[in-house]
């Protein structure tokens, strides 16, 4: 099994290079967000948004750069979390020919597919920590906490994404991958929407009538994911 996992970690290796120019950009980018968020160019739009006519308030503003970062701390988790490779890699190379006929069982070369993405989303989020406690130190955005909150929030969705490609590969055999894609995304869709159906209903009524930021409840999802990570961390463990 654990020759499995360093296969799959081999098939992943252009993907590891990628991930480390990535992360190199992220790091410098981000940070020249928040010195800019606090005191250059970024300050200077924020305080001219809080005005009668941009109907911005002040909370308003801190959350589209709290938007902002999260989207830095989605990068590297959505980096590693691509594992499509994986199964185009085995395919190519006849692996599935000969993956039968080695003394490993079928649960345990699950088991080391699931163990491979997993670890690598582990690499991912430590790496997202060290960046959230070096951010939370230069702005006052997002603070450690509501840092660490959207890392999980994050690493549970590409998680249950994985784990859904995974399936969907594994059922579909070699040739549909894309498929497989596509019905992972579907059925998030459809798992997701009748969880909060009413409230995307309402923001969809409040949109068209353009009754502004503060009745749609726009930074709810915000709040979920800086505020209850844990919930989609549960749901993660349970796909």
């Amino acid at each position: 099994m654990k020759g499995l996992i360093i296969k799959d970690i081999m098939c992943l290796r252009k993907q590891l290079t990628t991930f480390c120019f990535v992360m190199t950009g992220v790091i410098i980018v981000s940070i020249m967000y928040v010195l800019s968020a606090r005191f250059g160019n970024l300050a200077v739009i924020g305080t001219a948004l809080q005005d009668e006519k941009n109907n911005l308030s002040a909370t308003d503003v801190k959350n589209l750069g709290a938007i902002a970062l999260m989207m830095f701390m989605l990068i590297p988790i959505a980096t590693v979390g691509d594992m499509l490779n994986v199964f185009l890699a085995d395919g190519k190379a006849g692996f599935v020919k000969v993956s039968s006929v080695l003394p490993v069982s079928l649960k345990k070369r699950m088991l080391a597919r699931f163990l491979s993405i997993y670890t690598l989303f582990g690499l991912g989020v430590l790496i997202d920590l060290l960046l959230a406690a070096m951010l939370s130190h230069l702005t006052d955005i997002m603070t450690f906490g509501e840092f660490f909150g959207v890392i999980i929030s994050a690493a549970s969705i590409m998680c249950i994404y994985s784990a859904l490609v995974i399936l969907y590969c594994t059922l579909l055999g070699y040739g549909k991958e894309m498929y497989a894609q596509v019905f992972t995304l579907l059925t998030m869709i459809a798992a997701a929407i009748p969880v909060n159906f009413n409230g995307l209903k309402r923001a969809f009524i409040i949109i068209f009538r353009d009754e502004g930021f503060d009745k749609i409840g726009l930074w709810k999802p915000l709040d979920f994911f800086r505020e209850k990570g844990y919930i989609l961390f549960i749901i993660a463990l349970c796909v």
